[in-house]
């Protein structure tokens, strides 16, 4: 068998008998000798070698162990002889053809052939009876492959082919060296040819020569060589061409004039950038046109979205899958590029962001701009989506308030997006942005005692909305700073005038400082300054009288123009009035306005309702802690409702205590007083709002404010009283605000509950956990879930997180515990007492003392005891201690919340307590 050549298991056997059956001795003689010659040769005579059956061909064939040989293409009909007499007759040479030597040559082949030949010689003495076969010929064509690779190869014009059992035809392509011969038996036609079809594809589908040759095929299965013809089947060809991409990024990939297809059954095109090498190949299957030609649309974000080169190959598929390649081609894809600029920020702090001349934005579906300060390291980036103008550009504009206004160089990358969101770097720019710059100065006037400050040169501005100056005195440590807001001139300066009455008149250096302030109101500080003034030597300030109102006895003392060379840390307003001596007098502590004034005010009834002439003296503690005089002035006072209206009042204001008086007179001639309510509180929502209720004592009541009573909380007290007339009406009065700062007498820890009883214990740390907690929360909605997780509810009731929800406070802190059976369950409170007074723990008594871990109610439309009323809140005694019941609460106060309240024992808003019998 050649090496290399796939063997059919009929072809084997069949050319095994061959070999056996052409075992004979045989003789090449040229067709020109034969009938020439007539020397007779018996049969006796005649010797005979092996002859081969395959084809003749260019090349040797190796032959390797147990691989069978095909036997060498038969040229013409071997004869041998054992006696040749005549010295004048032809000599032919007799050599056997074995099947390990080459393959005749095509040239040989080419020669006539006959069958068995006999020789004549007219001297010999050859026996009588030999005869010579008819020489065998025939006219062998192959067609050119047809579009399915077929090839027709016919034999016509047969001659000799008498005795002769069969014809073949062995047919291979020279390209593959007869590794891919086929024996063919082809069929005969009415016209006595004889015909074959061979395919392609069962040859490689090899281009080039291929060659058939005719044999007839005797009884014994010799074959006698007849004819051999060959075809040129024409390479695989074709016209290649990519197209450049479009703008969503295809490229058409064209193959044209294709050449050689015939047998092949489709068209593979490969398609890769060089970029990736070839990790982003595609095998594409073109569709075929009418025109005959193969195309296919590939984009580039199928390749990664590569720039650079881009190759397509095109191949020919044939029936078994194998690919042959064809022709390949190229096209260069531009790397995305583009012009990228910054403006520089407009007054508005407006930077625009252009890219244009984009290049190589096929197949990318978006731009994206990111921008940022490099003062800031990229923490302000922000990642932009330029809008696309009419002439293909993209633009966007980005703030200096959206970076932290910052200074210096800015950075703009423009990125490439495609569909697959990844982004491709196109381009950076950069643009420098002024650092802020001023020249500020400021003159003096010290015979007027002004200061003009002057900012101007301001560079650095665009994208702030205004100029702060603050100015103050090194004397005064900067408490007398004043920001000042600068007007702009014409000439683009900020200017402002600053007063030294404003700044207390110290003396010594003054500061000032410029800052630009932003949109979001930041400050960035710009330029400091520095004046040296040297004014006034002594105290000096200004006294007024305002506001002086005749009819309720009050009036304003407002100070201007505040100095003293040592600085001033407080202004005290002693005043009192021209009765009784200085019985009333009173030390009152200026209080500093907005505009720079401070401002006392003034009551008849802080000074026991004095009228006629009050005094008003003026008072500096300096810096050093002396007291200086500055100034005194005097007043006309009447108080023309003393004798018909009810008066009220804070007097004993104690700030460190925490502790002043509210002061009730009834006038002589008005109306009877029954009840008095204060109301006191110093947070925003009235969180630590407390009520003090009592009957008058007499034409003159007063009433204690304590901060025990408002949580300890250190600020400015409102207090609004409420007088309750016999005659059924109510009179309110506003006695605005009183600064108190208790001292920290009390702390947190007085709050934790101090108790040895162990389920006591348990109630009050479980309230006590709860403190702060607000309407709305989750921890308050978890109270009501925990309530509705009870049944049978309460009376059938789910709760809402919208309803009151001071009795599901205390009914779920004892519920938590598994402590329920003490006090039963109920989220209405009158109904609650119901339950209480059924367990035997109900205690009508208001005014009574009760004990750590009662419960306490409250009916807030009756102030006073006894309290019998619908009962309407309701809470947890936390401790009681020096005449005052400390209570944990649930929706308390404006906002509801758990906290912490405190009143005095008795107090008229108690509707009684419930002493669970705890273990």
């Amino acid at each position: 068998m050649i090496k290399g050549m796939k063997m059919r298991k009929k072809d084997f056997i069949y050319f095994t008998s061959a070999a056996v059956l052409l075992a004979a001795s045989v003789q090449v003689a040229h067709a020109d000798e034969v009938g020439v010659k007539e020397s007779a040769v018996t049969e006796s005579e005649a010797v005979t070698t092996p002859a081969s059956s395959a084809p003749v061909v260019e090349e040797k064939q190796e032959v390797g162990t147990h691989q069978y040989v095909a036997p060498a293409p038969v040229t013409e009909l071997p004869v041998t002889s054992s006696e040749v007499t005549k010295s004048d007759d032809p000599q032919v040479e007799t050599k056997p053809i074995t099947a390990g030597e080459s393959v005749p040559s095509s040239e040989s082949a080419a020669k006539p052939v006959t069958g068995t030949t006999t020789f004549y010689s007219a001297g010999s003495k050859a026996p009588s009876g030999r005869t010579v076969s008819s020489p065998v010929s025939a006219d062998l064509t192959i067609s050119n492959p047809d579009v399915n690779g077929n090839f027709t190869i016919t034999a016509k014009n047969l001659k000799g082919l008498e005795g002769y059992k069969e014809v073949k035809i062995p047919f291979w392509s020279h390209a593959n060296g007869m590794k891919d011969i086929v024996w063919y038996s082809p069929s005969r036609q009415t016209d006595g040819s004889y015909t074959v079809t061979a395919n392609a594809n069962d040859h490689e589908n090899a281009s080039g020569k291929y060659e058939a040759q005719v044999f007839y095929v005797d009884q014994q299965g010799r074959n006698t060589f007849v004819k051999k013809a060959f075809v040129d089947r024409a390479k695989p060809s074709a016209d290649l061409s990519i197209s450049n991409p479009d703008s969503n990024g295809n490229f058409t990939i064209t193959a044209k004039n294709l050449k050689g297809f015939e047998g092949y059954k489709e068209v593979k095109i490969p398609f890769w950038s060089h970029a990736n090498g070839m990790k982003d190949i595609v095998w594409y299957s073109p569709s075929r046109q009418t025109d005959g030609s193969y195309t296919v649309t590939a984009n580039a974000n199928d390749h990664e979205n590569a720039s650079g080169k881009y190759e397509a190959q095109v191949f020919y598929v044939d029936q078994q899958g194998r690919n042959t390649f064809v022709k390949k081609a190229f096209v260069d894809r531009a790397k995305p590029s583009a012009d990228l600029s910054i403006s520089n920020p407009d007054s508005n702090g407006n930077f625009t962001i252009t890219a244009k001349n984009l290049k190589g934005f096929e197949g990318y579906k978006e731009v994206k701009i990111p921008f940022w300060s490099q003062a800031n390291g990229m923490k302000d980036i922000v990642w932009y989506s330029p809008s696309r103008q009419a002439d293909g550009s993209y633009t966007v504009t980005a703030n200096v308030s959206d970076h932290e206004n910052a200074s210096g160089k800015y950075e703009a990358q423009l990125f490439y997006v495609d569909q697959q969101g990844r982004n491709t770097f196109v381009k950076k720019a950069f643009v420098d942005r002024a650092k802020p710059s001023a020249d500020i100065t400021i003159s003096k006037n010290e015979v007027e005692g002004t200061f003009t400050i002057t900012a101007k040169n301001l560079k650095g501005f665009e994208g702030y909305k205004e100029v702060k100056i603050p100015f103050w005195s090194q004397a005064n440590g900067m408490k007398d700073i004043v920001w000042y807001s600068p007007s702009r001139q014409a000439d683009g300066s900020y200017t402002v005038t600053a007063k030294a009455s404003d700044h207390e008149n110290a003396n010594g250096q003054y500061e000032a400082q410029l800052f630009y302030v932003d949109h979001k109101g930041q400050n960035t500080f710009v330029k400091k300054t520095f004046v040296q003034y040297e004014g006034k030597t002594s105290p000096t300030g200004t006294i007024t009288i305002q506001n002086n109102n005749k009819d309720t006895g009050t009036f304003d003392v407002i100070i201007k123009d505040v100095y003293s060379p040592k600085g001033v840390r407080t202004i005290q307003v002693p005043t009192w009035s021209d009765k009784d001596g200085q019985d009333d007098i009173r030390w009152y502590e200026a209080t500093r306005q907005a505009n720079g004034d401070y401002k006392v005010s003034v009551k008849a009834s802080d000074h026991k309702n004095s009228t006629g002439k009050y005094h008003v003296h003026l008072y500096y503690i300096q810096n050093d802690g002396s007291r200086v005089g500055a100034g005194t002035t005097t007043t006309e006072v009447e108080f023309r409702n003393l004798t018909t209206k009810t008066q009220t009042g804070i007097k004993n204001v104690n700030s460190g205590a925490g502790t002043f008086t509210v002061t009730v007179d009834q006038a002589p001639q008005g109306r009877r007083i029954k009840n008095i309510r204060v109301a006191a509180w110093s947070q925003a929502h009235q969180e630590n709002l407390y009520w003090y209720t009592t009957a008058p004592s007499g034409t003159h009541t007063e009433v204690q404010v304590s901060a025990a009573n408002h949580q300890y909380q250190k600020g400015n007290y409102t207090t609004h009283v409420y007088v309750d007339y016999v005659d059924g009406g109510v009179e309110g009065f506003d006695l605005g605000q009183t600064a108190l700062s208790p001292r920290e007498t009390v702390d947190q820890a007085a709050y934790t509950p101090r108790v040895t009883n162990g389920q006591r214990d348990r109630v009050l740390r479980a309230a006590a956990n709860l403190v702060g907690v607000r309407s709305g929360s989750a921890a308050h909605h978890q109270l009501v879930k925990d309530y509705n997780s009870i049944n049978p509810l309460p009376v059938g009731y789910a709760v809402k997180n919208s309803d009151d929800w001071c009795d599901v406070f205390v009914t779920t802190v004892f519920q938590r515990e598994g402590l329920s059976h003490l006090i039963g369950r109920e989220c209405g409170v009158e109904r609650h007492i119901q339950i209480f007074k059924r367990l035997g723990i109900w205690n009508e008594d208001g005014a009574s003392t009760p004990k750590a871990g009662d419960i306490i109610t409250f009916n807030w439309d009756q102030y006073s005891q006894p309290n019998d009323g619908f009962a309407d809140h309701i809470g947890i005694v936390e401790r009681v201690e020096n005449g005052l019941i400390h209570t944990i609460e649930g929706n308390s106060g404006v906002v509801g919340t758990v906290k912490r309240n405190v009143y005095r024992i008795g107090h008229g808003n108690i509707r009684g307590f419930a002493t669970p019998r705890y273990k």
